[in-house]
C-alpha cells in the first residue's frame, strides 16, 4: 500500500512524499519546472545532465561514482521532459531503503544530502562548469537530437508539433534544437543554473518505505532565505484556423502520417479522463476505432494512435502507411472521428477503453521511476490524484461527458513524411 502526503517549504517549492513498503530501493528526486524557451532550453537541458558528473565535496566523476558505490551502490537519473508549455529538468537518486543498509547510519539522509550537494553546491571554477564535463554532455545530447531525426516517426510527430504551434511555447523542443545545443556556452550553462534556483517551480519526491522528514529537512535548510519568483505560463484555448498541410520529403521506406487536433483544455479532473477516454477509444488500443477500422479492416496502415496531451489540449494521431495510401488513410481517419463525435462508441468500446486506461494507472505503480513520472506529469493541475484514485475515477465517468469533450475536437494540421 502506498501513502501520499505534500509539503510547502517556500514560495514555489513543494516536498512530496509517497511512502510504499513494496519497494527495496528508493527514489528522491528534484525536478525543476519553467516555461519552455528557444533562449533558454538547450542550457537548461544541458545543466541537468552536467550537474550530474560531479559537485563540490566530489569534483570529478570518478570521486562522485566512488561515493555512489559506497551508498550500496547508489546512482544517479538526469531527464528532461515536457509538460505542456514547461520543460521540466529532473536529478532523481535512487538508493537502498534504510531497512536493509548493514549500518545503523540513515542512508536516506546521505542519498538527500548528496542530492542537495549536485544540485546547490555544483563543481564550479571562477562561476563556470568544467570545461570537460560540459563537452562531453554536449556531444551525448546531440547524439540523442540526432537519434531522434533518425527514428522518422518520432521525427514526424515532432515535426507536426512545431508546424501546429509555430508560435507556441509547445512548439519549442524538450532539449532545444541540435543548433542550439551546439551554441550553449559554459557561461550560459551558468546563468541557467543561477536562474533555475531562482526562477523554477520546484517538485521534491520521495518515493520508497523511508521516513521523508530527514530529506525535509535538508532541502528546507537549502531554499531557505532564498529569494524566488516562480512563474509558470497559463494554458490558452486555441481555435484552429483553416487547416495546415505540409508535405515533406526525405530518405524513409514507410511514409508518415501525423495529424494534429485541437481541444477545449480540460479544466477538472472528471473532464481529463474524459479527455483521455476519449483518445483511448479512438486510437489508444488494439479494439479502439482506428485499429480496428483503419488498420485491420482497410489495412490503410501498418499502425494508427492517438495521444492526447491535456494540459494543453492536443491530439495528435500519428500511422505508418505507404505513400499511395495518404490521402485514403486520412480520409479514413476523419470518418472514424465524425463517426466517434456522432456518438457511435458501443459498450464494449468504452468498457475496453476504460479497462486499459485503469490498467495503465495501476501499471505505474510497479516501478518508482514510473510512479515519480506520473505525480510529476500532474503538478500542473490543483487537483491531481494519484494512480489509485486516478483508476477509480476511471469508471465514473459517462460516455456523456466523453462525447462532449469529443464535441470540442477540431482539426489544426495534417504532416506527411514521403519518400523522396
Amino acid at each position: 500500500m502506498s501513502d501520499f502526503s505534500c509539503r510547502g517549504i517556500c514560495s514555489g517549492v513543494n516536498f512530496a512524499s509517497i511512502t510504499d513498503d513494496r519497494f527495496k530501493r528508493g527514489r528522491l528526486g528534484a525536478t525543476l519546472i519553467v516555461p519552455l524557451s528557444h533562449e533558454t532550453a538547450a542550457a537548461n537541458a544541458l545543466l541537468s545532465y552536467v550537474l550530474t558528473r560531479s559537485c563540490k565535496k566530489y569534483p570529478d566523476f570518478t570521486a562522485l561514482n566512488r561515493k555512489l558505490d559506497s551508498l550500496y551502490g547508489a546512482a544517479l537519473y538526469p531527464s528532461v521532459r515536457q509538460l505542456g508549455d514547461c520543460q521540466a529538468l529532473t536529478v532523481a537518486v535512487v538508493g537502498l531503503d534504510d531497512r536493509y543498509a548493514l549500518d545503523e547510519g540513515s542512508l536516506s539522509s546521505e542519498l538527500a544530502d548528496l542530492l542537495c550537494s549536485i544540485i546547490f553546491e555544483p563543481n564550479m571554477t571562477d562561476g563556470l562548469f568544467s570545461e570537460e564535463d560540459v563537452e562531453q554532455e554536449r556531444r551525448e545530447l546531440i547524439e540523442g537530437i540526432d537519434a531522434e531525426y533518425n527514428e522518422k516517426r518520432a521525427y514526424s510527430i515532432k515535426r507536426c508539433i512545431e508546424i501546429m504551434c509555430k508560435d507556441e511555447l509547445y512548439s519549442v523542443g524538450r532539449v532545444g534544437s541540435r543548433e542550439e545545443v551546439e551554441k550553449v556556452t559554459r557561461e550560459d550553462v551558468a546563468h541557467a543554473w543561477q536562474s533555475l534556483l531562482k526562477n523554477a517551480r520546484v517538485e521534491l519526491t520521495m518515493l520508497g518505505n523511508t521516513a521523508p522528514d530527514a530529506a525535509f529537512d535538508r532541502f528546507a535548510g537549502y531554499f531557505a532565505d532564498k529569494p524566488r519568483k516562480p512563474h509558470l505560463p497559463r494554458p490558452e484555448n486555441i481555435v484552429p484556423g483553416e487547416l495546415k498541410r505540409v508535405t515533406e520529403t526525405d530518405d524513409v521506406v514507410q511514409s508518415k502520417l501525423v495529424m494534429g487536433l485541437r481541444y477545449r483544455i480540460p479544466e477538472t479532473r472528471e473532464d481529463r479522463m474524459a479527455c483521455s477516454l476519449m483518445s483511448v477509444i479512438l486510437g489508444g488500443t488494439p479494439s479502439a476505432k482506428l485499429f480496428l477500422n483503419v488498420r485491420e479492416k482497410q489495412s490503410l496502415c501498418y499502425y494508427c494512435v492517438s495521444t492526447v496531451d491535456n494540459a494543453k489540449g492536443i491530439m495528435l494521431i500519428d500511422s505508418g502507411v505507404e505513400t499511395e495510401n495518404i490521402e485514403k488513410t486520412e480520409k479514413a481517419i476523419n470518418e472514424q472521428i465524425e463517426i466517434m463525435k456522432g456518438g457511435c462508441i458501443t459498450e464494449d468500446e468504452f468498457s475496453a477503453a476504460k479497462l486499459a486506461l485503469k490498467n495503465a494507472y495501476y501499471s505505474s505503480l510497479d516501478s518508482l521511476a514510473a510512479l515519480q513520472s506520473y505525480y510529476i506529469s500532474g503538478v500542473l493541475y490543483k487537483d491531481s490524484m494519484s494512480p489509485r484514485e486516478a483508476a477509480a475515477l476511471v469508471d465514473s465517468i459517462s460516455l456523456e461527458r466523453v462525447l462532449g469533450a469529443c464535441d470540442t475536437l477540431r482539426a489544426d494540421t495534417v504532416y506527411s513524411l514521403v519518400g523522396n
